[in-house]
């Protein structure tokens, strides 16, 4: 009987402790919060919602997703409400096909562009049999999610990119996300012939606020801070105030000097995940 009542002692006790868990995380994980995680030379954030509404934009390299995921995710919780892949780069889809393996993703949001010769297609072969609503996210739109804005402001076929700029990088999903208190804007791996097509089309109109199509509190910049994306023109038009850098150890020269100085002459404060680690933003 002893050993009956010790049994029941310790599973009682083991329960206590679960439930103890698992409101603590409700109590901490309440408020709204964007997570860029340190990642590698690659892209992955994940945009938590007051409801708990997740969205995970890109995935990174590799499987390292899994376990940025597992430190942010009670294990209780399986379910991605929203995947955005900005577009088919290895290290922007490398570790999805692993995401959608271990949870359950509702929807995914990619640009529709089909990139040969690497596993892209294991992907795309998975996201027929995971049930998931696939969305093509091939013009301008405006999404309300959790009661927050989504602008997805790029792809958009109005805009005339020249044969040599129209595909990869400049066929990235851009999204600005508004919040009540705070403005994301997320720009996958845009170079600057794509910012100049954003500020043709939504900055024509002088303004005493600026560009409000454009400006952002936050700007994730563009390709891990290359050469090739942050223009001075796009900081003029986006007047950050903080600007994240997902890079990590590579042979690109990213981040660019010349990037970090415009940064800092525009007085935008920046963070770098091979520098910060994760980086939390409420």
């Amino acid at each position: 009987m002893k050993k009956i009542y010790l049994t029941l002692f310790f599973v009682i006790l083991a329960l206590a402790a679960l439930f103890l868990y698992i409101k603590l995380n409700q109590q901490n994980r309440r408020g709204f919060s964007v997570i860029f995680f340190n990642i590698g030379q690659g892209d992955a954030a994940l945009i938590r919602f007051a409801d708990q509404e997740k969205i995970l934009v890109d995935c990174g390299p590799d499987r390292k997703i899994l376990s940025k995921l597992g430190e942010t995710i009670p294990f209780y919780d399986n379910n991605i409400d929203y995947l955005i892949v900005s577009h088919p780069d290895l290290d922007h889809y490398g570790g999805c096909l692993d995401v959608i393996k271990k949870y359950r993703v509702k929807n995914i949001i990619i640009n529709g562009v089909r990139k040969e010769g690497d596993s892209y297609w294991q992907i795309w072969d998975e996201y027929s049999r995971s049930h998931s609503n696939i969305i093509v996210m091939a013009a301008p739109q405006i999404m309300i999610i959790a009661s927050n804005t989504l602008d997805f402001l790029a792809p958009d076929s109005g805009f005339t990119l020249g044969k040599e700029n129209n595909e990869g990088n400049n066929l990235s999903i851009v999204f600005k996300l508004i919040t009540p208190s705070s403005t994301f804007l997320f720009t996958g791996d845009m170079e600057t012939p794509l910012e100049t097509c954003l500020i043709a089309k939504y900055c024509r109109i002088s303004s005493a606020f600026g560009c409000l199509k454009l400006k952002s509190g936050v700007l994730k910049a563009g390709h891990h801070g290359s050469d090739s994306s942050t223009s001075q023109e796009f900081l003029e038009a986006v007047q950050p105030k903080q600007a994240v850098i997902s890079v990590g150890k590579n042979t690109f020269g990213h981040p660019s000097l010349r990037v970090l100085k415009r940064l800092e002459r525009a007085r935008v404060d920046f963070l770098r995940t091979d520098e910060e680690d994760d980086i939390l933003m409420q």
